[in-house]
């Protein structure tokens, strides 16, 4: 999300970018003796929120030395403003960490307060909103999708982005409700489909791999998994900010799951299932351990899935929570997945994601504005593409 501000000309206050850069530009002259100022006070470096840093300051190469312009005093003028744009950026994320985590906070608040069906229709509002104030989210879903059907005109493509941006903000809200719903509530909106598979995985003992995307409402699907009486606990990626991350694990926690770190969690699973509960994880965002077909694509996954099933035996059972008309939902259980191993453990774990990935397709395809497009997926194979390796 972009943000603008705009300064009075007759009054342009310092910022932080400014601060450091003209710190690093009299360091500049002062040690190394080869550019000095023409002008007697310095001006702000970059503006805030402009797309080029451009530096409005006279620097002329040092007459004592009676040298010309070169190539290191060209260099360091080019990293004195490289450092502003660079500071800027650092500010402005800043600036976006503390309003998010404000929003999240009064969304909380707000949701927290008011009626199911209330809630449900401010998020959608909230989400149709984000579709047309977030132009970076709206221009990876739009690539996304693209990418994914080619074949889909411009004018389907925008409508299902659209719909995405309204079903996001409808699981948004309801996230943010989940912990105070009781099963009673949720089984008003919830129909439960293939139970016996996930009973059945539980009856080997040795715990349960429970693997489903960014699709749907995969929060509210723990949250009625544990009212039921499931011992789960799930594997999330911390937030960029930590104030942010603490209040989503409180809320998943107070949804009745427990939550590892994404990174840091290889032990707590491997104790997880060892006590026969179940383990979440969600392996559909963008990754570098192994790389797998996915619309016809080559795109980066993780591998952990894979590496814990061929190491403790726990059966991969994919589940996916499909929302319906009226914002009601039908979580589907498939049957539990096994792996043998073939003693190459690149090639297996390839092959256990490749899998699981052919059924998170079959799935958005079916439902294509019900996963999450707003993460750029491809972004590892692009990257390996661009490299001259074969992803």
């Amino acid at each position: 999300m972009l943000f603008y501000r705009s300064t009075p000309t007759d009054s342009i206050l310092p910022t932080r970018s400014s601060i450091y850069s003209s710190l690093l530009l009299q360091q500049l002259y002062y040690t190394m003796n080869e550019v000095r100022f023409v002008k007697g006070c310095m001006r702000e470096i970059s503006d805030v929120g402009a797309d080029l840093c451009v530096c409005p300051m006279k620097i002329t190469p040092s007459p004592q030395r009676g040298e010309g312009w070169n190539e290191g005093t060209i260099q360091r003028i080019f990293f004195a403003a490289s450092w502003g744009r660079y500071t800027e950026g650092v500010v402005w994320k800043r600036i976006e960490r503390a309003l998010g985590r404000f929003g999240l906070k009064l969304a909380w608040r707000l949701f927290h307060c008011l009626p199911l069906d209330i809630a449900v229709r401010l998020g959608a509002a909230v989400g149709c909103l984000g579709y047309y104030l977030s132009a970076r989210y709206r221009r990876v879903a739009i690539a996304n999708l693209t990418r994914a059907f080619p074949e889909w005109s411009r004018a389907r493509v925008r409508a299902t982005v659209r719909r995405t941006f309204r079903n996001f903000g409808v699981a948004l809200a309801e996230f943010l409700k989940a912990p105070s719903m009781t099963r009673d509530q949720l089984e008003q909106r919830i129909e439960l489909m293939g139970r016996e598979h996930l009973d059945a995985a539980f009856r080997e003992g040795k715990g349960v791999l429970l693997l489903t995307g960014h699709f749907g409402n995969w929060e509210l699907m723990a949250r009625y998994l544990v009212l039921l009486g499931y011992p789960i606990a799930v594997i999330a990626r911390p937030t960029e900010d930590p104030t942010t991350t603490e209040l989503v694990t409180m809320l998943r926690e107070r949804s009745g799951y427990r939550v590892y770190a994404r990174g840091n969690a290889a032990r707590a699973v491997l104790k997880t299932l060892r006590a026969n509960e179940a383990v979440g994880i969600l392996p559909d965002q963008n990754a570098g351990d192994v790389f797998i077909e996915f619309f016809g694509q080559k795109a980066g996954c993780v591998a952990g899935p894979a590496i814990f099933h061929l190491r403790t035996g726990a059966p991969i059972v994919p589940l996916f929570n499909v929302r319906l008309p009226g914002d009601y939902h039908r979580i589907e259980i498939l049957p539990p997945m096994h792996f043998m191993p073939t003693g190459d453990l690149q090639t297996d774990a390839q092959r256990i994601m490749q899998a699981w990935h052919d059924l998170l397709e079959s799935y958005v395809r079916r439902y294509p504005d019900q996963w999450l497009w707003l993460h750029d997926r491809w972004k590892s194979a692009r990257k390996r593409e661009r490299e001259g390796m074969d992803p």
